[in-house]
């Protein structure tokens, strides 16, 4: 009986971090299509952002999936509307490295972000180092400075 409850203190104990950032959506099922689309979103090709994000800094697939699709939803739910029609037609496949974007409402400030980074083992430190290469993707595929200062300012809050 010891070992049991051992065993399941361990295992709460382990798993809990991996979802904490859903602590902040209210929905029970907010959250569990939430975790589906970023694991789905993980289980894709490679987009363009992802693929510098992990050639540029050390992380995985799995880390620069994550990191960049919590940036871009946060992105969603708070630029305006000519801003997000701007920024989708700029990442080619955005609904699919981004799909967490149709429950952007669960993504709308920065500590939500910081526990996203955190579930995949990355230190919220990191979002400075993954915002210059997003934001250098989006410069070389031709943003507008408007939309640029706009996620600049979002990102280092």
């Amino acid at each position: 009986m010891k070992n049991y409850l051992v065993l399941a203190a361990t295992i709460g104990l382990t798993s809990t971090p991996t979802y904490a950032f859903l602590d902040s959506l209210t929905d029970k099922e907010e959250q569990q299509g939430l975790m589906d689309m970023v694991a789905k979103g993980m289980s894709a090709e490679s987009t363009p952002i992802a693929d510098q994000l992990t050639e540029q800094l050390p992380v995985s697939k799995q880390q620069a999936m994550t990191g960049g699709s919590a940036l871009l939803s946060l992105a969603q739910s708070q630029l305006s509307s000519g801003q997000n029609k701007e920024l989708t037609s700029l990442i080619p496949g955005l609904a699919e490295f981004n799909q967490v974007s149709t429950l952007a409402s669960g993504l709308q400030d920065m500590p939500a972000v910081k526990k996203a980074f955190e579930s995949v083992g990355l230190d919220p430190s990191m979002i400075s180092q993954f915002t210059p290469v997003i934001l250098g993707y989006l410069t070389e595929q031709g943003a507008s400075s408007g939309l640029l200062t706009s996620l600049e300012k979002l990102w280092s809050e």
